[in-house]
């Protein structure tokens, strides 16, 4: 379990060093001041820089757009990885790039740019990395035809550690279909995320067909119960009407007294979400779950419950959480079942102040006295 986290050159965060973190921990802060970042940051590190992941988190964002009359290419100086870069710039090769890591690691996670030369000689190809190699890649100036032997890669490096993840001398295009016939598992630990939007219906779908037959599957039932006592079961099937991109199986519900199985959303987005938050949380036993705008969906009256279940489900399960909110009914439903359960929580708060990003931690007792004295804490 992480107990502090430090992020240097990602995304809004030059620098930003969290000092306290605990099993399940809520991130406030207003528009844009890095809530969502900070759970990028942890997916990231938890995946290990997976390839996989990086793609993702600049598609959810749409980063990885292109047009006809964009003025740079997608190669090198317009690659959309520059995206996860503070101010949007890649780092020169070999310089330190973004640094994920507990505060008192010393073998933080590097994420950079390096650049390999390819030589052939009687037929065998050897690539050599390019030590002590400063070349700018935003230079307009800067004379690449020493590149023609080179490959430029992304890589992340662990103490002594280094993996190629991918080339930035290639189009997104040919990035995936490169990662198509690679399997990479290597991840810090297991993880699951509940997005804004929830998970994708084929993911929700898998994960249940995980649970449902195990006795995790009663505990997801227990939740929902929270907004409906009446649920006894939950299946998924095929509907045929309805094909996305995403899969085709919905879930339907069991209500005692009702003899037909109706659709989830039928039951609201309250149901909805907070199936979405159990079945992820059930499923990322011995590691990390990620939930952003916690509260979305979810009346004021049953947060409390819902906190209630995260902390001991959190602690039975070895998860630890991560979660953001805008509401503060959520704050005060988790400072409820943080007053429960007074060594399982943490809360802080991201600021801007100077053009840097800060966190305020607070602790159990501050935070209780904020909510009563009806300061601002979000």
């Amino acid at each position: 379990m992480l107990e502090s986290f430090e992020i240097s050159n990602f995304r809004l965060f030059q620098h930003l060093k969290v000092e306290r973190l605990n099993r399940v921990n809520l991130i406030v802060g207003k528009n844009n001041s890095g809530k969502s970042t900070f759970l990028e940051a942890i997916q990231l590190y938890a995946s290990n820089a997976s390839p996989d992941v990086i793609l993702d988190l600049v598609d959810s964002r749409q980063e990885t757009w292109f047009s006809e009359a964009q003025p740079k290419s997608q190669n090198l100086i317009g690659n959309f990885v520059r995206h996860l870069f503070f101010k949007h710039k890649l780092p020169k090769i070999n310089e330190q790039g973004i640094l994920l890591g507990e505060v008192s690691s010393n073998t933080k996670l590097n994420i950079g740019v390096a650049a390999y030369q390819i030589k052939i000689s009687e037929d065998i190809i050897r690539e050599t990395r390019i030590e002590g190699y400063q070349l700018s890649l935003f230079d307009e100036d800067e004379d690449f035809s020493d590149l023609s032997n080179t490959q430029v890669f992304l890589v992340v490096e662990e103490g002594e550690k280094t993996k190629r993840l991918f080339r930035l001398d290639r189009n997104l295009t040919n990035i995936r279909l490169a990662r198509s016939t690679v399997l990479y598992n290597e991840s810090q630990s297991t993880w699951q995320i509940v997005s804004t939007e929830n998970m994708p219906s084929y993911k929700l779908a898998s994960l249940w067909d995980l649970t449902s037959v195990t006795h995790l599957g009663t505990e997801v039932i227990s939740a929902l119960k929270l907004i409906d006592n009446r649920v006894s079961g939950v299946t998924f099937v095929d509907n045929i009407y309805q094909k996305s991109s995403d899969g085709n199986r919905i879930p339907l519900v069991k209500i005692e007294g009702i003899d037909d199985l109706l659709p989830l959303k039928s039951m609201g987005d309250g149901m909805t979400r907070l199936f979405h938050i159990i079945v992820a949380l059930v499923n990322a036993k011995n590691g990390i779950l990620l939930i952003d705008e916690f509260e979305n969906g979810l009346h004021w009256t049953v947060q409390p419950k819902v906190w209630d279940m995260v902390f001991q489900l959190s602690e039975k399960l070895n998860v630890q959480v991560f979660a953001t909110t805008h509401s503060r009914d959520c704050i005060e439903g988790f400072d409820s079942a943080w007053n429960k359960y007074p060594d399982l929580g943490a809360f802080f708060r991201l600021d801007i102040k100077d053009g840097l990003i800060k966190a305020t931690e607070y602790t159990s007792e501050t935070l209780t006295d904020a909510i009563d004295m009806d300061v601002e804490v979000r």
